[in-house]
């Protein structure tokens, strides 16, 4: 698998519907650090050592506002069937396959900003994983911040978190080496769609797909109409003049 992620407001949005509009590739929407949060609870399903367990786990993932918005039928048999008697990371594995598998594709990635914060968590469950981290000038990033009714309101701070952030991915994405990392800026990806795309399918070995370029015009199959108000411009084409804002 392979997880997307960068600071708030500085794109990971526009990368993930071009990857999910691959024909290969799977990226449901946001799970907003419910695994992470899920797997702290798991003395409350004595750590999955039996199969009853394990049910109630799925059955209470099912449940979750951010599954539901996934807004594709998961079975829960077929998910703990898959699953078997594994780990919490089985589980996981096994939601994103199943949600890949109704779409009819074979690659699944997962986009989360807060998982910049998880890395060495997402490594431990799954040590194969490979990483997408993009970079938005934090000018840009921390205006677009601002302008929103969530995450931070003071320039400072919003400023301060972005350079630690950013910091923080680069160290352990030298750790994990170009095979497992790969770094990209925003401003490249908008004013470069295909190249970069490209490079990136090379880096997650799937062939380039041109229906990339067109995900505006597939947005209601990737974000739900009651989360289409946080991005409205997501249905139109990428402005490559959508940089330096700041100024």
């Amino acid at each position: 698998p392979f997880f997307i992620f960068g600071c708030q407001r500085v794109g990971s949005i526009l990368l993930r519907p071009k990857l999910d509009n691959h024909p290969d590739i799977a990226v449901p929407l946001d799970t907003v650090g419910l695994w992470s949060r899920y797997e702290d609870r798991l003395p409350e399903y004595h750590n999955l050592v039996a199969t009853a367990d394990r049910a109630r786990l799925v059955s209470d993932l099912l449940a979750e506002e951010r599954i539901r918005l996934w807004e594709t039928p998961l079975d829960p048999d077929v998910i703990l069937s898959r699953a078997g008697a594994g780990t919490f990371p089985d589980i996981i594995r096994a939601f994103h396959e199943c949600y890949a598998e109704a779409r009819g594709k074979s690659l699944w990635g997962d986009k989360d900003p807060g998982n910049m914060l998880r890395i060495p968590q997402l490594v431990r469950w799954f040590p194969e994983c490979r990483v997408l981290h993009i970079i938005r000038d934090g000018r840009d990033a921390c205006l677009s911040q601002l302008e929103q009714s969530f995450g931070s309101d003071d320039l400072l701070d919003c400023a301060c978190e972005w350079r630690e952030q950013v910091w923080w991915v680069r160290q352990l994405g030298a750790i994990m080496g170009p095979a497992r990392y790969f770094e990209l800026r925003y401003e490249d990806l908008v004013a470069q769609p295909e190249s970069w795309l490209r490079r990136i399918c090379d880096f997650l070995k799937v062939p380039y797909a041109a229906s990339m370029l067109q995900y505006h015009e597939s947005v209601s199959k990737s974000v739900p109409d009651s989360k289409r108000h946080i991005w409205p411009k997501l249905d139109q084409p990428p402005r490559a003049d959508n940089t330096e804002r700041w100024k």
